[in-house]
């Protein structure tokens, strides 16, 4: 079936149980059925009291995917009341996946533990072709469920029964997954006799349902609207908004408040009064020279300095390096634990706000870069066009400011700053594709800067210098390392597991953390150019701002938006070790490896969950998947990579004018970090884990005045804080790792795979440091 035209189309609304997939599933129904879609949570106490009139003023309801029980009311909320409406108030309703369960536990099924969850898993549906199924052909779908309705419908071990149960006689069978030998026949979907209730298991709008899962919902809504006209019934005129909070959604997140001014207006007056314009001249790079080289020569040792650097990996072409101006540079900082944020360009110029939350940052942030926008003799070619930074905020967002977004109590006993960045006015782009290098700066009459550093440029040497060995190598002969031991770290999966098994999530990127302690203070910066040396990757970032040092070698990029408005997601889950000699792992055998059930199930909800939150900021006709699960060459380890996209701006968006930032914001903690449903698996994992990551699995990039932004995901990354520096005591360097655990999780093979991770950093930068 097409799709159905109607003048207005019909108004849904859709219960989310604060999935991770809910967007998805509302751009399914927009797309399908031009529907005006609300979306309402399970807790939400307006709708709760006002039920009756609520589903008076809509046509149908779908009832989305969630974690936990349906028997449990804090999972399902008022999704109950549904099955239990008069006649005189039924209307057509949509069960997905927990709302498919809720459904049949309410009309007599057993909803118990598959004794193998299926998470990620792409089955092939058996159906007869009725109702909802009528016309589909070719049938696979996602599944992810930990749970399933038990109807009474299995007889004789294997067969399956397509009429009603004694157990459950309202209910028929539509759909059934007769292919897990382990789990035997399991119910993929049911119809209700008489009331115009439906449900599927299984997810139609995940990337990897074939298309008959979106022509599925075409049919539901035709069997709806031939419900609704044989009734004679039809919503209300009054608008379903009269019980909804006004919650700024379809506003671009740059609308001010008084603390945004003040913010802007600070980093304003640092380029004084007119029109802000760029400085800048494109320099042909000397053969060899890297950033690292360059900022030796402009003396920038042990200076406060930022380095986002693709370490001469094929992979990635900008190296930016953002200079700190003694008071010049403006730095922004923001911790959860006190909620405040503190800004200043020098000593006497320091500033704090206290924030009811983290929301009210973005705005600000997206002002100031607003204020700096270069307005070159208004002639855009007068800019270089060709790199993507001209100048704006660089610096990091931990993974603890990630969870205020997504109202997750973070752990408050982190040494860093959970937002670090510094507004960068002087800057130093290299373009690896056409070995040029751009001198540029925001402040006024600086050209001066930048023709006596083209200068340096001309005559600096190819390479660093070589660090002191033998300072280094004394420090090392005294350092101490503590790792997480096999059997603590075990023990975490198995927590993850129980929660697998109930229902609660559907993957849990389990982390945990390794320290090194040195008796002295360290040169951080002849660390990070051993990192570089040792481990390239394309997303690798030298920074020190605020007390804090990152020395990175991430192979991950989080998000990326260009000024043209396209944004992008390059999730990595599957990693395989490259080897070496005769063991090396060739590209066939890394394909075979990464393309099991388990690798493609962990990089498939993954992708899922970023295209839920990309759409909630651009709408789901905005997103698109690029590249799906492709084997990709790093320096030491082959990966599975996906690629997930979206136009900002786009028709159809939910957020009218949407930003990069607005993106940002609402993909927070990366996904590829969490699991999913992001939400209930963070709560989870701040439990099992039971401390803060702080900087590891935040992300590290910059926000530029042009209107792009690049974010990476800190991994493979070593961090020091000021406050376990200069203290007389030595120091103390961070490193985290993990995985992601699924029920397929082998605990040694995940054990393992930490190891690699962190052994990737700690190898490279302490060598053979003994343990505690």
């Amino acid at each position: 079936m097409g799709s159905l035209q109607t003048e207005e189309g019909p108004r849904v609304l859709y219960i989310d149980a604060f999935d991770s997939f809910a967007n998805n599933i509302t751009g399914l129904l927009e797309q399908r059925l031009g529907a005006q879609v609300t979306l309402v949570h399970t807790d939400n106490a307006t709708i709760d009291r006002n039920f009756l009139e609520v589903l008076g003023a809509v046509d149908g309801v779908v009832v989305g995917p969630g974690p936990g029980h349906p028997a449990n009311p804090k999972d399902v909320g008022f999704i109950n009341k549904l099955w239990a409406l008069e006649d005189s108030h039924l209307l057509p309703v949509l069960g997905i996946c927990l709302g498919f369960q809720s459904l049949c536990l309410a009309h007599g099924a057993e909803v118990v533990r598959l004794q193998r969850p299926r998470h990620g898993i792409v089955t092939k549906i058996s159906h007869r072709r009725e109702g909802i199924f009528s016309g589909l052909v070719g049938l696979e779908a996602t599944q992810y469920h930990s749970l399933h309705a038990d109807i009474g419908g299995v007889v004789d071990g294997d067969a399956v029964s397509w009429e009603p149960t004694s157990r459950c006689p309202a209910l028929r069978p539509l759909a059934w997954d007769e292919g897990d030998v382990l789990n035997g026949p399991i119910l993929m979907s049911a119809q209700h006799t008489s009331k115009p209730f439906t449900g599927v298991q299984f997810h139609p709008e995940s990337i990897c349902t074939t298309a008959a899962g979106a022509e599925l919902i075409t049919n539901w809504w035709a069997e709806a609207r031939d419900w609704l006209f044989r009734q004679g019934r039809s919503a209300s005129k009054v608008s379903i908004s009269r019980w909804l909070p006004l919650t700024g959604n379809g506003e671009n997140s740059s609308a001010g408040t008084c603390g945004v001014s003040h913010l802007a207006q600070e980093l304003r007056a640092i380029v004084g009064p007119g029109d802000v314009a760029l400085c800048w001249e494109r320099y042909s790079a000397p053969r060899h020279l890297t950033p690292t080289a360059l900022l030796d020569a402009l003396g920038y040792h042990g200076e406060e300095v930022i380095v986002l650097d693709s370490q001469g990996n094929g992979a990635g072409r900008y190296d930016i390096l953002g200079l700190v101006v003694p008071e010049k540079t403006m730095k922004v900082t923001y911790s959860v634990s006190d909620r405040t944020l503190r800004y200043g360009s020098g000593a006497g110029r320091k500033c704090s706000q206290r924030l009811e939350s983290i929301d009210e940052i973005w705005p600000m942030l997206q002002e100031s870069l607003d204020l700096h926008a270069p307005c070159n003799e208004t002639d855009e070619n007068t800019l270089p066009q060709d790199i993507p930074f001209w100048g704006g905020f660089l610096g990091y967002i931990s993974y603890e400011a990630g969870l205020e977004t997504i109202d997750v109590e973070p752990h408050t006993s982190s040494r860093v700053p959970d937002i670090n960045f510094a507004f960068v006015h002087r800057s130093i782009v290299f373009d690896r594709a056409t070995s040029q290098v751009y001198v540029q700066s925001l402040l006024p009459q600086d050209m001066d800067w930048v023709l006596a550093t083209g200068n340096t440029i001309a005559t600096a040497q190819g390479a660093s210098p070589p660090p002191d060995s033998c300072h280094m190598s004394s420090l090392l002969a005294e350092a101490t390392t503590k790792r997480p031991s096999a059997e603590s770290y075990r023990s975490k999966i198995r927590e993850c597991q129980k929660y697998l098994h109930s229902g609660d999530s559907y993957e849990l990127c389990l982390t945990d953390s390794s320290t090194i302690a040195l008796p002295s203070n360290s040169d951080p910066w002849s660390w990070y150019l051993d990192l570089r040396k040792r481990n390239p990757a394309p997303h690798g970032a030298y920074m020190h701002l605020s007390g804090v040092h990152v020395l990175s070698s991430s192979p991950e990029r989080f998000l990326r938006w260009t000024r043209e408005g396209v944004c992008e997601f390059r999730p990595i889950k599957g990693t395989v070790k490259k080897g070496s000699g005769a063991k090396q792992v060739t590209r066939a055998e890394a394909e075979a490896i990464l393309w099991t059930d388990k690798e493609k199930a962990e990089n498939l909800m993954i992708v899922d969950l970023i295209r839920h939150d990309l759409a909630g900021a651009v709408g789901a006709a905005n997103v698109w998947v690029s590249q799906l699960m492709k084997v990709e060459e790093f320096a030491t380890v082959w990966h599975l990579v996906s690629v997930i996209q979206g136009k900002l701006g786009g028709a159809g968006g939910k957020n009218k004018g949407a930003s990069g930032i607005d993106v940002l914001k609402r993909s927070l903690p990366p996904g590829s970090m969490t699991g999913a449903p992001k939400k209930r698996s963070c709560e989870m994992l701040s439990r099992i884990e039971g401390g803060p990551r702080g900087v590891y699995s935040g992300v590290l990039g910059y926000l530029d005045v042009g209107g792009g932004g690049d974010f990476s995901v800190i991994i493979r990354t070593a961090v020091r804080s000021a406050e376990e520096a200069g203290t007389g005591k030595g120091e103390i360097w961070r490193v985290g790792a993990g995985g992601a655990i699924t029920v397929q999780s082998d605990e040694e093979g995940e054990f393992l795979e930490m190891e690699t991770k962190a052994s990737s950093v700690l190898d490279a930068l302490f060598g053979d440091v003994k343990k505690a």
